[in-house]
């Protein structure tokens, strides 16, 4: 198929010998004399490149360049003028054209300029056709296709062909776990240990035996050597997630060990040395928390090398029929066949503020497999959702005010998971997907009483 090229030159002679060159060269040439005229043939037809004079009849050339642009982005323009002044060169490259070319128009640099420029422009669609295809292929778990998870993906790869360490920022829920396996795997060697560790789990007294492990006997019960998970991580990735629940002094310890590179196991006497990415994640302000005193601004400085701000899917509601189709498709193949979401369902799905973000949704699509009968679509009333504030038939739960900040947000959830598990600590921390040590600390931070402390008039 021919590369169709457009002219827009107002000089007859100069636009009859330019077709002639390219239809010679094997290009479908289409030409015109005005400035009209070629927004009217760019309305009709993609060029493969634009031959544009720069002294139009009816307008200023570089006008009609910008309008160019802005139709066919990566279409490429050759200006063609008779004025030689480095100042006018210099608007039209700015201004996005490929090349200048004043007259009389040299034949051969024509075709040249004009033959590099679409090879390019063409090499240039490829790659993001590519881009645009592997979007949720090339990592494992993120499903998508709007702009912030495109943003997201690019980043993933840019970050992945490296060692250094990064920092996932995120509400819960968003898919930081996600993330970080998808940069391991994308990264130099995917099959070296990945190794996960949730610092909300973990205790004042085990956080140095199950980081940095122990000898046998170095405390009543350490029967045998214990390879802790900073050894296990060696030549692969540490994934520290929540990272903001370790101590000040496990901070410490896990800031030498990075600038280091070398520690001590618990009752040890031998330096083990270990190589390893750092990939932290957190869902609170770690900036704030340093101003306050509880996280260390040298080790914010050293595990933040690089970040990733996570999407909430209040974001990203366009993700959500995705999400939820690639989630069935997994866990829904005993189901008969046929539509397992129906349009009032994606309805009530894309009306939701998802405080609990991509994790909540599998919840509220994996109880509604439970719920609905074989070969029916799935039923997803409104008071199932869990981020739906659930109220009491005696007396009605208030409405929350709407949240403006992260911190107020993550209050509403917390408050809104009481509710829901009717004051039971344990169920409230496994819904928010949080230790419940961690809760505590969050209804102490916010100022909320525990629920021993209320006056829960929906138990009478």
């Amino acid at each position: 198929m021919q590369d169709t090229i457009l002219i827009v030159e107002d000089d007859k002679i100069v636009r009859t010998i330019i077709a002639r060159w390219l239809e010679t060269a094997g290009y479908r040439v289409v030409a015109c004399e005005s400035a009209a005229l070629g927004l009217d043939r760019l309305a009709q037809l993609l060029p493969a490149a634009v031959c544009l004079d720069l002294t139009l009849p009816d307008g200023d050339g570089l006008l009609l360049l910008a309008q160019i642009r802005r139709m066919h982005p990566h279409t490429p323009v050759l200006v063609l003028t008779g004025d030689a002044s480095a100042a006018t060169a210099v608007r039209a490259l700015q201004g996005g054209a490929v090349d200048y070319l004043t007259k009389p128009i040299d034949r051969i640099r024509l075709l040249t300029s004009l033959g590099n420029a679409i090879h390019a422009s063409q090499l240039h669609r490829k790659v993001e056709v590519a881009m645009r295809e592997s979007v949720a292929r090339r990592v494992p778990g993120l499903v998508g296709e709007s702009a912030a998870i495109r943003a997201l993906v690019e980043r993933i790869w840019l970050i992945a062909a490296s060692r250094v360490d990064v920092l996932i920022e995120g509400e819960t829920g968003t898919g930081k776990e996600v993330v970080a396996r998808g940069i391991h795997a994308l990264g130099v060697d995917p099959d070296a240990p990945f190794v996960a560790i949730n610092c909300a789990a973990l205790t004042e007294t085990l956080t140095e035996s199950e980081l940095f492990g122990h000898e046998r006997n170095a405390f009543t019960g350490a029967n045998h050597r214990h390879l802790g998970r900073l050894e296990q991580a060696n030549g692969g990735t540490l994934f520290l997630d929540e990272i903001a629940e370790l101590s000040l002094a496990a901070q410490a310890k896990l800031l030498r060990v990075l600038q280091e590179r070398r520690f001590y196991r618990v009752g040890g006497t031998e330096e083990v040395g270990v190589e390893f990415r750092l990939i932290a994640a957190t869902n609170r302000s770690l900036e704030r928390m340093v101003a306050e005193g509880r996280f260390r601004q040298d080790l914010l400085f050293r595990i933040a090398v690089l970040e990733i701000q996570m999407p909430p899917l209040r974001e990203r509601l366009e993700d959500i029929a995705l999400i939820a189709a690639d989630y069935l498709g997994k866990h829904c193949t005993d189901r008969a066949a046929g539509p397992l979401l129906d349009s009032e369902a994606l309805r009530v799905l894309m009306e939701r503020p998802w405080l609990g973000n991509v994790r909540e949704l599998q919840n509220v699509l994996r109880r509604a497999m439970v719920l609905t009968p074989p070969g029916l679509p799935l039923h997803i009333p409104r008071g199932s959702l869990i981020s739906a504030p659930v109220a009491s038939a005696a007396e009605p739960t208030p409405p929350l005010a709407e949240p403006r900040t992260l911190a107020e947000l993550e209050r509403t959830a917390v408050e809104q998971a009481l509710v829901r598990c009717d004051g039971d600590l344990l169920a409230a921390s496994r819904a928010l997907g949080i230790g419940r040590s961690t809760l505590y600390r969050k209804l102490a931070a916010y100022g909320l009483p525990l629920p021993s402390e209320r006056e829960d008039r929906r138990r009478f």
